[in-house]
């Protein structure tokens, strides 16, 4: 007489539909615990958008002396949510 329950067919498992993880935009930063840290962090950024800015004013300030004509600086249009720029350059890349 046989010991124990019947041994049954192994059910084949449904393959699961997964989105392809490809590499992700933007800086990789782990949250520090600390608040020290969070705050040593939120002032070297604020430093470095300082300095970039002094950097900034002193080459257009430089550039200005130098010239004849009076320097410009443009600012880039702000972009709508929805829209990008690149829409207009997509268009005509797929026959050549």
């Amino acid at each position: 007489m046989a010991q124990g329950a019947r041994k049954l067919k192994a059910q084949p498992k449904k393959p699961t539909a997964r989105k392809p993880t490809g590499i992700r935009k933007g800086g990789r930063v782990i949250a520090p615990k600390k608040t020290r840290v969070i705050h040593q962090q939120k002032l070297k950024a604020s430093l470095e958008v300082q300095i970039r800015s002094k950097i900034e004013h002193e080459v257009t300030m430089k550039a200005s002396a130098n010239m004849p004509k009076k320097l410009a600086v443009l600012k880039a249009p702000a972009q709508s949510a929805g829209k990008s720029s690149n829409t207009k350059n997509k268009k005509g890349r797929g026959k050549k």
